[in-house]
């Protein structure tokens, strides 16, 4: 059950630490949605709002996954599919929060900072796919060593 967890306590760790390193240079309020042009649609929240929004949803991900791991649980481990979808959604979650997060960085108002949109999706798609095939194998080490 740990492993299943850990991607989003460590998504949470890195998400805060990022706040904490560029938090002076956040405007207050900050963007917390964006159109498909990477400019913010005027949705906004303090800069506190936009970390406990963040850190909310991978406290919502971490309930939910530990929802769908329960049924799946069997005497030779966790479902690796649901394992595996576990970590992707924690690093496409942390790569989307901190790209938000660090394009407001260093800007006076929340509608200079542009969210990378090309960029972001393809940064998204590798985190993603990298944190899903960790969980992929972390699962299958641990249903093979459950099964010995």
């Amino acid at each position: 059950m740990a492993l299943m967890l850990l991607p989003f306590a460590v998504g949470t760790a890195v998400h805060a630490m990022v706040f904490a390193f560029v938090r002076s240079s956040l405007p207050d309020p900050v963007a917390v949605h964006w159109d498909f042009k990477g400019n913010a649609d005027g949705t906004t929240t303090s800069p506190l709002g936009l970390l406990g929004l963040s850190e909310g949803v991978f406290a919502m991900e971490a309930v939910a996954f530990m929802a769908a791991w329960l049924p799946v649980r069997s005497g030779r481990g966790v479902l690796p599919g649901v394992f595996t979808l576990a970590w992707a959604t924690a690093g496409f979650t942390c790569a989307f929060s901190l790209t938000s997060l660090l394009a407001h960085a260093g800007h006076d108002h929340y509608t200079e900072a542009e969210f990378p949109t090309a960029a972001h999706w393809l940064i998204a798609a590798a985190v993603t796919a990298a944190a899903g095939g960790l969980g992929h194998l972390l699962s299958r080490a641990a249903t093979a060593r459950e099964s010995r």
